[in-house]
């Protein structure tokens, strides 16, 4: 592919709440687009989408991937695995942000402000983490360049936006009932009603005291940082409509003061340090921004080489956002 060439590019997924905001920061970006193939599953089929004041049909024919040149898959993750199996037969690449491809060891994973050799941008098919790795890693990678990385304990407070637009309405028509003093929907989307609560698990606890979510982000961050760095993660649902936080808890190799750990951390691409308060950021502060805001940064004093920060991301921009930077390394635009 040459950036000098518009592209026609495909978007799965492209009626849902992942795939919408692909589209904005492609068009915010000004990524050489010469037309779009929107699909998306039998329910959105027959709509139409505007973009860059053009409307486009939305198709459901995984066959519409002919002819295009590169493929964003933002379906759920069995969808986008049919998508990708297909696409490959017809040499279309893939930037894969479902998550169906993060586990796959010859499928690159990769993240734009932690580098990439450019082999891997090469290949076929590239996948972006669907966890708040995103957020994390971006993070953690400059304090492992500067003082090793052996553990990561965190408990990430997930907002309903991870579960795409149904969990966006559920929140939403769960909120009017409670103030219109209503009943409740049933059955509740995510198995409990979340307005006004917190739910203590994301998805569903298996039996050994874990969660999919949890083991994803876990693998997603060895992946990206090495199999070396034991990671421990907690998920709690929280009723907010976008951006996710976390707070972690950080085991160095060598020592690491707060002070010098805010001066590699205000180097390190895609993070910004929180300076409004001491507080640190809240999800509200972080939705629809580019980088991970960081705050709280101060000494375990349980641990001799050990750091405590707070972070703030909104993951689903992010996501998009990594999707499109790595389209853009991927056919030498750079930013």
């Amino acid at each position: 592919m040459s950036p000098r060439r518009p592209l026609r590019v495909a978007v799965a997924g492209a009626t849902g709440t992942l795939g919408g905001e692909l589209l904005s920061v492609l068009d915010a970006r000004r990524f050489p687009i010469a037309s779009i193939v929107p699909l998306a599953s039998e329910r959105s089929g027959g709509e139409s989408l505007e973009f860059q004041s053009e409307i486009y049909e939305v198709g459901t024919e995984p066959a519409r991937l002919r002819g295009c040149d590169l493929a964003f898959l933002c379906a759920p993750q069995a969808a986008s695995l049919e998508l990708v199996r297909l696409a490959l037969q017809l040499s279309v690449p893939c930037i894969d942000l479902s998550g169906a491809l993060a586990g796959q060891p010859a499928v690159p994973l990769l993240v734009a402000d932690v580098a990439a050799a450019p082999e891997m941008l090469r290949q076929p098919a590239l996948s972006t983490p669907a966890s708040v790795a995103l957020g994390w890693a971006p993070v953690l990678a400059p304090l492992a360049r500067a003082a090793g990385l052996r553990r990561v304990v965190g408990t990430v407070l997930t907002s309903v936006s991870g579960a795409g637009r149904l969990g966006i309405e559920a929140l939403s028509s769960e909120t009017i009932a409670l103030f219109n003093q209503q009943d409740l929907p049933e059955p509740p989307h995510f198995g409990r009603p979340v307005a006004f609560d917190l739910l203590p698990a994301v998805g569903e606890v298996e039996e050994d005291g874990s969660t999919a979510a949890e083991r994803t982000l876990a693998s997603d961050l060895r992946r990206l940082l090495g199999e070396e760095v034991a990671v421990v993660v907690s998920s709690v649902r929280v009723p907010t409509f976008a951006g996710d936080a976390a707070a972690l808890c950080i085991e160095c190799e060598r020592p690491l003061d707060p002070r010098e750990a805010r001066e590699v951390l205000a180097k390190a691409p895609g993070v910004e340090l929180w300076e409004v308060d001491a507080e640190g950021p809240n999800t509200r502060a972080c939705a629809g921004r580019d980088a991970v805001l960081v705050g709280r940064l101060r000494r375990d004093p349980s641990c001799e080489r050990g750091l405590l920060l707070w972070l703030a991301a909104d993951t689903l921009h992010l996501a998009a956002v990594n999707a499109v930077r790595l389209a853009e390394a991927r056919i030498g635009l750079g930013d």
